[in-house]
């Protein structure tokens, strides 16, 4: 079985070509925005609040299509002006880093708000969900903001291992052909 980040990046992939615009909401050690450099993509736009890790993830990937704001992600749309193809997030916090640092819910529910707005018609967001103690209030505030969007405007699908409690879990978005503000 594929982990859910590689599920993740198998349900963005429709949406990637070379012209393809993408967000990293949470770039932690960068294997997302590596996953979109990978696919050829004309740039991403990273965002993490730890200086230190965003500092040398940027060292480790060395790559001028990535434009990296040491920023909450829900600031998206102060720092990008144009329409994304796709998008991710990660929710938790940074593997490998101190646990105490993590997403909080009514920001990534902001970030995720946000995020659609910028989406283009046919974009896909993917939101990975890591419903640890800390991370289960979370995740029940992005799913019920998330089950409440519009089916005639988003089709919002969920994958998760049922038998194993607290498992990490994949939303995936994707904003209708025919969405019209």
């Amino acid at each position: 079985m594929r982990s859910m980040v590689d599920e993740s990046h198998l349900f963005l992939k429709p949406a990637l070509h070379r012209h393809a615009a993408c967000v990293d909401a949470t770039l932690g050690h960068g294997k997302d925005t590596a996953f979109f450099l990978s696919e050829g993509v004309q740039k991403v736009f990273a965002f993490e609040i730890q200086e230190n890790i965003l500092q040398n993830t940027m060292k480790k990937l060395k790559n001028p299509k990535v434009q990296a704001f040491c920023q909450g992600h829900e600031t998206m749309d102060t720092l990008i002006f144009e329409s994304i193809d796709a998008m991710i997030f990660n929710f938790g916090y940074c593997p490998q880093e101190d646990p105490s640092i993590c997403t909080q819910a009514n920001t990534s529910v902001i970030a995720i708000q946000k995020g659609l707005k910028l989406l283009k018609r046919k974009g896909r967001m993917a939101l990975v969900l890591y419903p640890h103690p800390s991370g289960k209030e979370e995740a029940k505030c992005i799913e019920k903001y998330v089950q409440s969007l519009s089916a005639s405007l988003y089709t919002v699908v969920q994958y998760k291992q049922l038998n194993k409690e607290d498992s990490p879990y994949l939303i995936g978005i994707e904003k209708k052909e025919g969405y019209h503000e």
